[in-house]
């Protein structure tokens, strides 16, 4: 799994390293954490308007597709 790291536009490691993938997302808000979700219908306007950028809350790698804010 360690071989096929991918890196994004900004130098960022896209390819979680965990089991199972993407376990748990979380973002950053004002210094705040934001739980997240995956979603198959692409990012919520929220998450757009605000430009939060979802990570991998164990190894960090930048979440490459559309996600939601938890409840």
């Amino acid at each position: 799994m360690f071989l096929s790291w991918r890196r994004g536009k900004r130098d960022e490691i896209i390819t979680c390293s965990c089991e199972p993938d993407w376990p748990e997302l979380v973002s950053d808000l004002d210094g705040h954490p934001v739980r997240g979700l995956p979603s198959p219908d692409g990012s919520s306007p929220m998450v757009m308007m605000l430009g939060l950028v979802a990570k991998c809350a164990r190894c960090g790698a930048r979440y490459p597709h559309g996600w939601v804010v938890a409840d």
